[in-house]
């Protein structure tokens, strides 16, 4: 073999710490190639003195074993050999295995302090050919520290993707400050199981806390299957000889096929940037290359076609110094797109939660703008408009004038029957699911509502039900179901009246969801947020021979919750007065 001193390719997936290889002096002797771009080495791909190579990490096994990526010498890591002559690659399975069964000579350090990881991590120290003692301490990997007034947003992000994960699921998390904090808001789950590319010490207290046991698990059942892994010494020793801990090589662990056997198998991952029809990048800032692919993509495609699956996009809406919107009516010219729209499922940011899968673009463009910062969504809807994304009579309401966090006003109903639903603020999105719960009413409920025999919802008349202003009006519904299938079975409204100290107050719940307790419900909540604005007198029109909602308004203001409650009849119509108490 010919040796080189100069013209030397480097080959990485992820480098953590110093990288002296990229410094400009060492220019002529070493040409780093990244499949996955790190702090460390960013700015030298910039400079264009380091190569990216953007790749699935799944697909690189192969492409060293093709020759694709020819490998002269494997550089590796390992854990003392053992009294057979077995080797562990510990904390870096992924592409280490395949590199030395393609690798034309293997060097190995010998490293006490490297865990010895179960799984497929083993290779016999016949397969090496020089062998380096070494006895440093693994490099470890912290988060970066979140700035303060990041720390709510990130909480939210976390809370709102927490919501989503049922018990029972497996999990992978991808990488950064929102993945840690989405595994504190999961230590009131049960039986979650870990099939993931990486983890790191965020999962140690949900397994501690017994949320993790991977228990439900339909393939690896009872043990946490990972690639590779970052994090402190206390992770290295706590997977050190640990059986419950499995590491396998990334074409494996990453294969779709292999992440779609686990049952209810949910995917976390991160964004730059999104549009507004749910493209996705993620491994630039247009031109800018930050970061890389990953095994983010297969794992995506793996979780879509697990029975139960879910997918999940997770980002704050701004830049971290505010200034910029992550949600883009069309992304960065230059950007590479990691996930297709037509891939996408649900998009998460602390505003609230999206879900894009089978919604055309005019439905994908409202619930996104609603998902972005306030101050960009009028920009966002108005070039929505320009590219003739929405109706162009589109009215757009932007809720936060009053309600900043339309989630923060959700709430759970347990019905009388036990089933559970969610009452939340009508939003913009919600125009489609408003027509079909009018149309799925029967003539009687919507005569009841609307005091003429209508027929029909159509656009116009439909997206002014789902644009509330929020300040002299407010509507919200009971949605039944996951957010995915949701359905609308009831809706309420207030309307502030002229004087602005009279509210008019309706109410209509689908015929099949009746004396369960959610007119009463509405009517409480709707009570107090008009209360809120000022209102001292409630106003409602019923006709007379709608019996169960007399009866509903009599046992109400009989309650305790109103006072000074009247009725009177005028042409047909009963209408009933009362105060809040």
């Amino acid at each position: 073999m010919e040796y080189h001193t100069e013209d030397n390719e480097i080959y990485h997936v992820i480098s953590i710490g110093s990288a002296p290889y990229v410094k400009e002096q060492y220019v002529k002797r070493f040409r780093y190639n990244s499949m996955f771009i790190t702090d460390n080495i960013r700015q030298a791909v910039k400079e264009g003195r380091a190569d990216y190579t953007p790749v699935s990490t799944r697909k690189l096994p192969d492409l060293f074993r093709k020759k694709i990526i020819p490998i002269d010498v494997a550089l590796i890591q390992t854990s003392v050999p053992d009294k057979a002559g077995y080797v562990s690659l510990g904390i870096s399975v992924d592409i280490t295995k395949s590199a030395v069964q393609n690798a034309k000579l293997v060097i190995a350090e010998i490293n006490p302090e490297m865990p010895v990881t179960h799984g497929d991590s083993f290779i016999h120290s016949s397969k090496i050919d020089y062998m380096v003692q070494n006895t440093s301490p693994l490099t470890e990997w912290n988060p970066r520290s979140i700035e303060p007034h990041r720390l709510p947003i990130i909480e939210k992000i976390a809370n709102n993707v927490a919501s989503l994960i049922e018990n029972g699921s497996t999990l992978h998390i991808g990488v950064g400050n929102v993945a840690n904090a989405i595994t504190r808001h999961l230590r009131d789950k049960k039986d979650l199981g870990v099939h993931s590319e990486f983890i790191s010490d965020s999962i140690l207290g949900l397994i501690d806390s017994g949320a993790i046991n991977n228990s439900k698990k339909t393939i690896h059942k009872g043990k946490t299957v990972t690639t590779f892994c970052m994090g402190s010494k206390k992770l290295y020793d706590r997977i050190n000889d640990n059986p419950d801990f499995q590491f396998y090589p990334c074409d494996y662990v990453l294969d779709p096929a292999i992440v779609a056997k686990n049952y209810k198998m949910v995917t976390i991952n991160s964004a730059l940037e999104i549009d507004l029809t749910g493209q996705v990048a993620a491994d630039s800032l247009g031109p800018y290359l930050y970061s890389g692919i990953g095994g983010a993509v297969d794992l995506h495609r793996g979780a879509q076609r697990s029975k139960g699956g879910k997918t999940i996009i997770a980002l704050p809406s701004t830049s971290s110094d505010g200034k910029h919107s992550r949600i883009m009516s069309h992304l960065t010219p230059g950007a590479g797109v990691a996930i297709t729209r037509a891939d996408i499922e649900y998009v998460v940011t602390e505003f609230g939660i999206a879900y894009l899968h089978g919604a055309s673009l005019r439905e994908r463009v409202l619930s996104m703008i609603e998902l972005a910062h306030p101050k960009f969504r009028k920009k966002l809807f108005v070039k929505a408009k320009e590219l003739g994304y929405c109706y162009q009579d589109q009215i757009y309401n932007d809720p936060s004038k009053y309600l900043m966090y339309p989630l923060e006003h959700q709430e759970i109903l347990t019905l009388k029957n036990g089933t559970e639903v969610r009452v939340r603020p009508i939003l913009s999105s919600d125009e489609d699911k408003l027509r079909t719960f009018f149309y799925s009413l029967s003539e009687k409920a919507r005569f009841s509502r609307y005091f003429s025999a209508i027929r029909s919802l159509p656009h116009a008349l439909a997206q002014k039900e789902a644009n509330i202003n929020f300040i002299c009006d407010m509507g919200i519904a009971a949605f039944l179901g996951p957010v995915a299938t949701e359905q609308i079975i009831g809706t309420g409204h207030f309307f502030i009246l002229y004087d602005q100290t009279a509210a008019e107050i309706s109410l209509l719940v689908h015929d099949d969801h009746r004396n369960q307790g959610i007119a009463r419900f509405f009517l409480g909540y709707l009570s107090k947020k008009s209360k809120e604005r000022g209102v001292k007198t409630f106003v409602t029109e019923l006709m007379m021979g709608n019996r169960a909602a007399i009866h509903l308004l009599k046992d109400f203001a009989e309650s305790g919750l109103a006072k000074n409650a009247s009725f009177t009849n005028e042409d047909g119509v009963t209408i009933l007065t009362w105060q809040p108490t």
